[in-house]
C-alpha cells in the first residue's frame, strides 16, 4: 500500500511539471484581459463573480467574454494563489465563485505603474522567447543558443525588428525598477560624491530616472543601442547615448549595470567588464544590481535557478551566477576589490572597484 501510494504521489508530481507551462499562459491571459486591475478598481470591497469580471472584460473589449473558459482560468490561478477564491450557493443550488486579490495579484495591477510586474509578464512570455524553451535539448546537442535556433537570430537582434517585441521587452525590464531602485538609493550612499553614472544597457533610462531624481548633483547617461534609445523619453538630468558596450563605454564616476551581466556569456561579460574598467578613472566604482544564485536551499535558490533556464532559453549564453563566478569575472578582468549589498529583492547590489 505504501509502495503504491508513493507511486501515485510521483505520478501526481509528474504531471504537476509536465502541465506547469499552462500556469504562466493563464497568468498572461488574465494580464491581457486586465483582470488584476478590474478586480481592483470594482472589486476593492466585495470579491467579484465571474459574470462580473466577464461585464468588465466584454465593456472593454467590445467583445462578449465567454464566461467558461474565463472561469476555467481564474479557478487554476486561484488554485496557485493568485486570485482568492470564495463560493457561494444561489437559490437554485448552483455554486457561485467570486475571486479577489491577493499579494500576488496585487503585484500585477497596472494602474499601479511602478509596482506592476504586469510587463514582465508579458515580457517574459513573448511567444520569441517561450519558443526558445523548446530547443533546451538542441543546446546540450550542438552547443547553440536556444533562442537564435528558434528565431534565427539572437533577441536584441530581433528586437530590432520586431518594434512590439521591442517595447513589450523594453518595458517588462523597467518593472520593479522603481521599487528596487527606490531601494538601491537609500541603502547605498556612495552616489553623494559622484558627479556623473553611466547606465549601460539602461533601456529607456528607468534606473537613472530615479538615481538623479534622488541626486540631482548626478548627470546621467543612458547608454544603450540605438533602437533601444529611439523608444527612450526624455529626462530631467539624463543624457541619452547611443552605442555598443562591447565596443566602448563612456567615461563616468560609475557604471551601472542592472541586469545584464545574466544576458552575456563568461568571455562577452569579461569584454563588458573591461570596457567599465576603462571608463572609469582610479577611484571610480562599477555598481552592478544582479541576481545571485544562492548556494541554500529556498524560494531564492528556486526563483535563481528557474531564471536561470529562461536566461538559457532566451539569450546568447546568458546564465545565472554563484558569487564565486561573479568573483572569477570580476578578477579577471582586472578589479581588485568588491563588496556585496544585500537588497529585500532577488538580486544583490555588488561595488568593485579598480
Amino acid at each position: 500500500m505504501a509502495s503504491s501510494k508513493s507511486s501515485m504521489e510521483a505520478h501526481l508530481e509528474l504531471y504537476e511539471i509536465i502541465l506547469s507551462a499552462a500556469k504562466p499562459m493563464a497568468l498572461r491571459a488574465a494580464v491581457l484581459l486586465n483582470i488584476p486591475d478590474i478586480i481592483a478598481i470594482h472589486g476593492s470591497q466585495n470579491p467579484l463573480s465571474v459574470d462580473q469580471i466577464a461585464s468588465h472584460i466584454s465593456s472593454s473589449t467590445n467583445k462578449p467574454a465567454h464566461t467558461d473558459y474565463l472561469f476555467r482560468i481564474m479557478r487554476l490561478l486561484a488554485s496557485i494563489s493568485v486570485f482568492t477564491e470564495e463560493t457561494t450557493i444561489d437559490y437554485g443550488g448552483t455554486p457561485q465563485f467570486k475571486y479577489g486579490l491577493t499579494s500576488i495579484s496585487k503585484l500585477l495591477v497596472k494602474n499601479d505603474a511602478q509596482q506592476s510586474c504586469a510587463p514582465t509578464v508579458l515580457a517574459i512570455n513573448l511567444k520569441c522567447i517561450v519558443d526558445g524553451y523548446q530547443y533546451l535539448h538542441d543546446s546540450v546537442i550542438e552547443g547553440c543558443h536556444a533562442f537564435t535556433k528558434a528565431n534565427g537570430m539572437g533577441i536584441f537582434e530581433y528586437n530590432s525588428h520586431n518594434p512590439e517585441a521591442n517595447r513589450i521587452f523594453n518595458e517588462g525590464m523597467a518593472t520593479n525598477t522603481g521599487p528596487l531602485m527606490a531601494h538601491v538609493v537609500k541603502i547605498y550612499d556612495g552616489f553623494k560624491s559622484l558627479k556623473s553614472v553611466v547606465d549601460v544597457a539602461g533601456g529607456v533610462g528607468s534606473a537613472l530616472s530615479v538615481i538623479v531624481a534622488e541626486y540631482p548633483h548626478i548627470h546621467g547617461i543612458n547608454f544603450d543601442l540605438p533602437h533601444v534609445i529611439r523608444t527612450a523619453s526624455p529626462i530631467h538630468g539624463v543624457e541619452h547615448v547611443e552605442g555598443n558596450m562591447f565596443e566602448q563605454i563612456p567615461p563616468a564616476n560609475a557604471v551601472f549595470m542592472k541586469w545584464i551581466l545574466h544576458d552575456w556569456d563568461n568571455e562577452q561579460c569579461l569584454k563588458i567588464l573591461k570596457n567599465c574598467y576603462e571608463a572609469i578613472p582610479e577611484d571610480g566604482k562599477v555598481l552592478i544590481v544582479d541576481a545571485v544564485i544562492d548556494e541554500e536551499e529556498g524560494m531564492k535558490r528556486q526563483a535563481g535557478l528557474l531564471f536561470d533556464m529562461c536566461m538559457m532559453a532566451a539569450c546568447t549564453g546568458g546564465k545565472e551566477r554563484t558569487w564565486k563566478e561573479f568573483e572569477d569575472l570580476f578578477y579577471k578582468a582586472g578589479f581588485n576589490s568588491y563588496r556585496v549589498i544585500k537588497l529585500p529583492f532577488l538580486q544583490s547590489l555588488i561595488e568593485i572597484s579598480k
